[in-house]
């Protein structure tokens, strides 16, 4: 049994136009949209962090206060490399690993050494590019 692929009607130059100029006025609708909502979310509130968080840091234990070091702001990316996780020990999670893939060029942010007890975790910024 074939089954017949569904497609778009095939049309003129200018009918494609037509198409493509109302497409284009809905596409920038919803980024006019999103952006508002974004610049929405920027203004939304505060809250105070009033937990006493304590993190293993390269010196010891760290406040989450020390983690900013003197910074405005922190980039915090939690990467499961720990045994239970699909791939262990030779690498880490399929997803965190395809998250932080996305992110893009960060060098001229300060770094920060992986505060992972695992050394090959501690070699990712070198391994990875």
């Amino acid at each position: 049994m074939t089954q017949q692929m569904h497609t778009p009607p095939v049309v003129s130059p200018e009918a494609w136009e037509g198409a493509y100029d109302e497409m284009l006025v809905k596409e920038k609708t919803l980024t006019r949209a999103r952006d508002a909502l974004a610049a929405e979310r920027r203004r939304m509130p505060w809250m105070l962090v009033e937990k006493n968080y304590v993190f293993e840091g390269p010196n010891g234990k760290a406040s989450l206060l020390d983690l900013f070091e003197g910074r405005r702001q922190l980039i915090i990316y939690r990467a499961f490399f720990e045994p239970g996780v699909y791939g262990w020990p030779e690498h880490a999670c399929r997803g965190c690993s395809l998250g932080a893939d996305q992110v893009g060029n960060l060098a001229h942010l300060t770094p920060a050494t992986p505060r992972s007890p695992m050394p090959r975790a501690r070699r990712r910024p070198t391994f990875s590019g």
